[in-house]
């Protein structure tokens, strides 16, 4: 059974801050900022995550393409409910984005129903890898099975949100959201992506102690059962992309406070 943590987020939250709902294809522009459910701030879930990561880095022989580059900081532990490129344009600036945020509390506290916003990370998978296989992996996720209230909670808050800032024009990719937590990604390899292998990470003895399913026959597509507890979401934040904190977490430009 997971384990229920709580705990504010720090104090640095009020000045700051993947399948995410992507980026716009269609556009030149980059991205700039990106809607966060922020859960890096618990000390607890940063330990036990950086424990599991350095767990992978000391495997012995080694893992193929896992190092330390495609590691995400745990402080920067969050889910992505959409990404945004906001411009100097009427309708598509911050604070455009910051208003429009503002607007949806009400119904979102509406979905809560008095109760807390949280994110079971109970499964843990990879996104698409290249050509399908499994030894070709880029992104290693964890995220909820939806399985619980707290997981349909969550679901359902979180399509909200995405759905409003889709509408409005902010989110342009139009894929159905995917609820995870990012824990490697190789798009920060450099100076070239090369994939890390699934299939061995799944395969070392180190795994065992975090996986809650029967890996003898275990099909890659489908995701494995981990515990890594329940975390409570403070508030909902607009983050600048590429930013750091002061702990290094991403900066927050505007927030919905979930406070009851």
């Amino acid at each position: 059974m997971a384990t229920r943590y709580t705990a504010r987020a720090s104090a640095s939250t009020s000045r700051r801050g993947q399948f995410s709902s992507g980026t716009n294809r269609n556009s030149k522009s980059r991205p700039t900022h990106f809607i966060s459910l922020p859960i890096g701030h618990h000390v607890q879930l940063q330990e036990s995550v950086k424990s599991f990561t350095d767990g992978l880095l000391n495997c012995k022989p080694a893992l193929p393409g896992v190092d330390r580059g495609i590691v995400i900081a745990p402080r920067r532990l969050h889910l992505t409910l959409g990404v945004m490129t906001l411009e100097n344009l009427p309708g598509r600036t911050l604070e455009d984005a910051q208003a429009l945020l503002s607007t949806l509390r009400t119904r979102v506290m509406e979905l809560l129903n008095g109760h807390s916003l949280s994110i079971p990370l109970t499964e843990m998978n990879i996104m698409n890898p290249d050509r399908g296989n499994a030894d070709h992996a880029h992104v290693l996720w964890m995220g909820p099975s939806l399985d619980t209230e707290d997981a349909q909670r969550l679901k359902s808050v979180s399509e909200f949100v995405n759905k409003a800032f889709s509408d409005a024009g902010f989110i342009q990719d139009r894929r159905p959201l995917k609820l995870h937590c990012t824990i490697l990604n190789t798009s920060y390899r450099k100076p070239h992506r090369q994939p890390f292998s699934y299939n061995a990470i799944l395969m070392s003895p180190f795994i065992r102690e975090f996986v809650r399913t029967p890996l003898e026959s275990h099909n890659f597509r489908d995701p494995v059962k981990v515990e890594f507890g329940t975390w409570s979401v403070d508030e909902i934040q607009i983050c600048k992309m590429g930013s750091y904190g002061p702990e290094g977490e991403y900066v927050s430009c505007g927030c919905c406070s979930l406070a009851s």
